[in-house]
């Protein structure tokens, strides 16, 4: 059986031959990016991602120029890769202290900000000032939760937890709300 391009090249690479990025060509990208991720050629070809997504949309190279839904086995082969990357990028992101003050605005705004207050506030029940305060109560609680996980406290946060789990046992069962998660990820793929 025929190796793809990405093991044939992931080989010739461990063999030691030097990929050079100013040489692929545009047919040897398409290839790599019908089952690859950006972050795997990237790692492949020893450049950042950016230069390959710059590549990509120089050459009008785009995830929907092929055929999402027809093929099960592409369409699963693509998501496990691009899950495996996302997920290693995501490891990198959350335990890197330079992301600590974004990633906890981003959630923030998903857990929090983007929710009923945003009524409440924009309804006069929420000052700006009290809009203020609560915005940074929940980046700073995030941040530091964000931060006691990047330096590997983990007996802190699970004491945090087993303590905060006995409050609030007479609220509702929790319902995962991912309705916003997938329509972010349907409208970016």
């Amino acid at each position: 059986m025929k190796k793809d391009l990405y093991e044939e090249l992931k080989q010739r690479k461990e063999n030691g031959e030097n990929l050079e990025w100013d040489k692929i060509t545009k047919e040897d990208l398409e290839k790599l990016f019908k089952n690859n991720s950006d972050s795997m050629i990237a790692e492949l070809y020893g450049v950042n991602i950016s230069q390959v997504k710059y590549k990509r949309n120089k050459w009008n190279i785009k995830l929907y120029n092929y055929p999402i839904h027809d093929d099960k086995d592409f369409n699963n082969a693509l998501l496990k890769n691009l899950n495996q990357s996302s997920k290693e990028r995501l490891k990198e992101r959350l335990f890197d202290k330079n992301n600590i003050d974004s990633i906890s605005i981003a959630l923030t705004h998903y857990f929090f900000r983007n929710g009923p207050v945003e009524d409440m506030h924009s309804a006069g029940k929420l000052s700006q000032e009290d809009m203020k305060t609560l915005n940074k109560f929940m980046v700073d609680r995030i941040a530091g939760i964000l931060e006691t996980m990047q330096n590997g406290e983990w007996l802190k946060l699970e004491l945090l937890l087993n303590f905060y789990s006995l409050y609030g046992q007479e609220w509702d069962k929790a319902t995962p709300d991912t309705d916003e998660i997938n329509d972010i990820y349907l409208n970016r793929f």
